[in-house]
């Protein structure tokens, strides 16, 4: 460590970071808990990972914490990826409110890693890197995903964007000689926030579409992403199969909007406020200081970073009425929010003006007159500054503020109904707040009430004078399976009341185990998953093989 701090270039760039990071953590250090438009959501996403880690299912599709026990399958439709570290504190003991807080400040941390690494990757430089590090991590929409909406995803995505800019550039510019940096991120953004995911699948594409002469000159880099973004897909199998293969199977609620994306597009200036939603007006206007630019020295950065900003543009145009949300809000429905693009454009905006202050500082060490010099370092103090600024007053625009929850906060079952819109409950399921008081019974054919006990993620239901079927506190999901004491498998359906699951007894009137077993399709993505990663680590390490044989014939 003592020979790094040498460094005096190191020393700049630890003590920028160090800066940063406590500017952007600084809202989380309190014992209560930042109170986001979403919290409660994740917060019970977070206590039924903890128990199904605690009931030895810590990958069950259909977390049974939500609404009393009868289960949602929030995991099945929400990546989980980075949400096990807060699941893990809790089931360590660790509080709430704590283990939320330490895992905002673990994105954070990687937010910055990978901005900084994918930025200096880029540039060649630590300066480029820490540049555009400093300018994602503060940025306006990232701090108010964090702090305003809680919005875990969204917040998550900003760690894998960086890596898909990275990516692209590594395509385009340095004959893809690391493919995993662009499958890693698309990896990420897939199994932590969908939405921004299909974002990054448009961005690369139009932006290849737009390069289409490199893959004409360069055949072979056709063929390198064509087998990188098949590995991603087999590694990610294990998320993306069971997905489909549930929205295949039933209906949900997702298919019928709660919302219109027109109603909550903004206005042309919204993109540029202090209020939430918006990019922010900094990392917009900083590219006035392409005048300065020359292509001479640094084409190909100035043409990336060029390139980053105007889909930057696009993406932010999206998010107002200018783009034509009433013919197409159907289409582009997945959004519902017309200003989630502010994720895609903020880390397009950061990256683009970090290689350009990169580029001018470069030149002003070099040969600008003092007055050019003295402007360039001018902005970039003006940007750190608005970008500190922006982190400092941000918990100003959440209207919720702070709420202490007590460790046992979801064991009362009225608070494990909060699913927000819903979007993953069955169609069949008409009245939501019904879900708690029915998950406290089972109902035979007649409507008599039934005898069951619950056990981890399953429950025996003794079927006395049930009749033919009975409707246990369960809301159906492709899948569960139900079996008679005596080993007889037993059929079962989403036909119960309010969209419960349905047993169909045969007869039978001993007890019956009734569990979420998953389905053919689920074990497959497994397997599917599990072999690609062995592939890869294999080709790997025989690589690595390779590499230190011929070194040792050389030597």
């Amino acid at each position: 460590m003592k020979k790094y701090l040498e460094d005096k270039e190191n020393r700049i760039v630890l003590l920028i970071s160090l800066f940063t990071l406590i500017v952007a953590c600084a809202p989380l250090f309190t014992r209560l808990c930042i109170n986001g438009h979403d919290l409660e959501y994740h917060l019970l996403r977070i206590e039924s990972l903890k128990e199904g880690i605690l009931n030895g299912r810590p990958f069950l599709k259909v977390n049974m914490l939500f609404f009393g026990g009868a289960g949602y399958a929030s995991s099945m439709f929400y990546p989980d990826l980075l949400l096990y570290i807060p699941a893990l504190l809790r089931v360590c003991g660790v509080s709430i409110n704590l283990s939320y807080h330490i895992f905002v400040a673990v994105c954070v941390i990687l937010c910055y890693v990978s901005a900084f690494y994918c930025a200096w990757g880029i540039t060649g430089s630590r300066y480029g890197g820490v540049f555009a590090a400093v300018m994602v991590t503060l940025g306006s929409y990232h701090l108010e995903d964090i702090y305003v909406r809680s919005a875990v995803g969204e917040y998550t995505a900003f760690i894998f964007i960086p890596l898909v800019i990275y990516g692209i550039y590594n395509v385009l510019c340095m004959g893809m000689d690391r493919p995993y940096i662009l499958g890693l991120g698309f990896l990420g953004l897939l199994l932590c926030h969908t939405g921004s995911f299909v974002m990054c699948i448009f961005l690369c594409g139009a932006v290849f579409l737009i390069k289409l002469r490199v893959f004409i000159n360069r055949p072979a880099l056709i063929l390198k992403v064509a087998l990188t973004a098949l590995v991603t897909a087999g590694i990610g199998c294990f998320y993306w199969l069971p997905l489909i293969e549930q929205l295949l199977s039933s209906e949900f609620m997702v298919s019928i909007p709660w919302m219109k994306p027109v109603d909550e597009a903004g206005t042309f200036f919204s993109v540029f406020s202090r209020e939430f939603p918006s990019v922010g007006t900094g990392l917009i206007l900083f590219y006035v200081l392409r005048l300065f630019a020359d292509r001479k020295e640094d084409g190909e950065l100035i043409g990336f970073s060029d390139l980053l900003y105007c889909f930057g543009v696009f993406f932010a145009l999206l998010s107002t009425r200018l783009f034509p949300w009433e013919r197409l809000g159907g289409v582009m429905g997945f959004i519902q929010f017309p200003w989630r693009f502010f994720i895609a454009a903020s880390v397009l905006f950061a990256f683009s003006d970090g290689i350009l202050l990169y580029i001018l500082l470069k030149r002003a060490g070099k040969a600008l007159s003092l007055k050019e010099a003295s402007l360039c370092a001018a902005a970039a103090a003006g940007i750190f500054l608005a970008a500190s600024l922006s982190g400092l007053d941000v918990m100003e625009r959440n209207a919720q503020g702070f709420y202490d929850y007590s460790d046992d906060y979801y064991s009362y079952a009225p608070f494990t109904a909060n699913v927000i819109a819903g979007e993953w409950l069955p169609v069949s399921v008409k009245d939501r707040d019904r879900l708690i008081e029915q998950s406290r019974h089972a109902v035979g054919d007649r409507g008599q009430e039934l005898r069951f006990e619950r056990y981890k993620n399953e429950l025996t239901l003794y079927a006395e004078g049930a009749g033919e079927y009975a409707d246990v506190p369960f809301i159906y999901y492709k899948g569960y399976g139900a079996m008679s004491g005596d080993g007889q498998s037993l059929k079962v359906d989403g036909g119960g009341s309010n969209g419960l699951l349905r047993v169909y007894l045969n007869g039978v009137s001993g007890p019956v185990r009734v569990w979420y077993r998953g389905t053919a399709a689920q074990r497959l993505s497994l397997v599917i998953s599990g072999f690609t990663l062995l592939i890869i680590l294999t080709l790997y390490v025989g690589r690595q093989k390779l590499r230190g044989q011929r070194k040792a014939n050389e030597g």
